[in-house]
């Protein structure tokens, strides 16, 4: 299980960062990584439901001649996929961040799908890829990531995380780790998006916190 290093400090695989832009200073965390800078998307999934067409006289349609008229067949709209596992995941890491935004007095953060699409893209790389950092190999930011995918960022923060099999263990390690801790009971963040990678080389956790400009 590895969380993440100083960005400033020699990097070594039993390191772990914590990492901040012009809002923080660095932070050590024990086994996470943290990113936070100055100035996700789980879908929903509707109930999809049967309906058959009625007569509304109650009395048999008839054909001309005499012939029972068809009845109408119910019809089903095509039901929407299930939500990846990595998705659901994705999603139950808002609810454990907002439960400790309320224990500490600060708004629930909203999900929105720009920060979401962000923070699945650099899960997704840092597993295709195999690096643990929160600047892409491009030099690439979790700012840069959440512009590029729509979000006008102004104050913004990341969390990473390698290993944990599930949500509630990832949260566990960031909310001992007091730089991965602060960026998520940040009162001044109001979106979030979480991207998770189950990869055989991780799993791979991400966590983007902003504020528009």
């Amino acid at each position: 299980m590895r969380l993440d290093h100083d960005d400033q400090q020699d990097r070594t695989p039993s390191q772990e960062t914590g990492q901040r832009g012009r809002h923080g200073r660095g932070t050590r965390g024990r086994k996470v990584r943290i990113l936070a800078g100055g100035v996700v998307a789980a879908a929903a999934v509707a109930s999809v439901g049967t309906f058959a067409l009625a007569n509304p006289s109650g009395a048999e349609g008839q054909r001309e001649g005499g012939a029972k008229a068809a009845a109408p067949r119910a019809k089903t709209p095509p039901k929407r996929p299930a939500p990846s596992k990595s998705a659901k995941y994705a999603k139950q890491l808002l609810v454990l961040v907002n439960k400790e935004r309320a224990r500490a007095g600060c708004r629930p953060l909203r999900l929105d799908r720009r920060v979401q699409a962000a923070a699945m893209a650099h899960a997704k790389d840092m597993a295709a890829r195999n690096y643990y950092e929160h600047t892409s190999p491009e030099g690439a930011s979790a700012g840069d990531r959440m512009r590029k995918a729509g979000y006008p960022a102004g104050a913004w923060g990341e969390n990473i995380h390698k290993g944990p099999k599930g949500p509630k263990t990832a949260m566990r390690d960031w909310m001992r780790s007091s730089g991965h801790r602060q960026n998520i009971l940040n009162c001044a963040y109001k979106d979030f998006g979480a991207g998770v990678s189950l990869k055989a080389n991780g799993p791979w956790w991400v966590q983007n916190f902003g504020t528009k400009r």
